[in-house]
């Protein structure tokens, strides 16, 4: 629906409690579709994936949150004001 669309596409976002990196990052990474991931629990994803030490999930959480594809909650407020 989004490509043809005409004028300013929304800003589509998604606000997840999911606590796997690696299926994050198959929204992150899909279609494009999507804006922004954002994570109600984010702090505590970081500190849960640290804890488990798995590679794999470390890894895809680091991507995802460099790559600007996934975000805390809390700062949903401030995108959306300044939007």
């Amino acid at each position: 629906m989004l490509s043809h669309r005409k004028g300013r596409a929304p800003h589509i976002t998604v606000v997840t409690a999911e606590p796997l990196p690696t299926r994050l990052a198959s929204l992150g990474f899909g279609t494009g579709d999507i804006d922004a991931i954002y994570h109600i629990c984010f702090e505590e994803l970081e500190e849960a994936v640290q804890s488990v030490d798995s590679k794999k999930e470390r890894t895809a959480l680091e991507v995802l949150a460099e790559g600007d594809r996934l975000s805390d909650y809390n700062d949903l407020v401030s995108v959306l004001a300044t939007g």
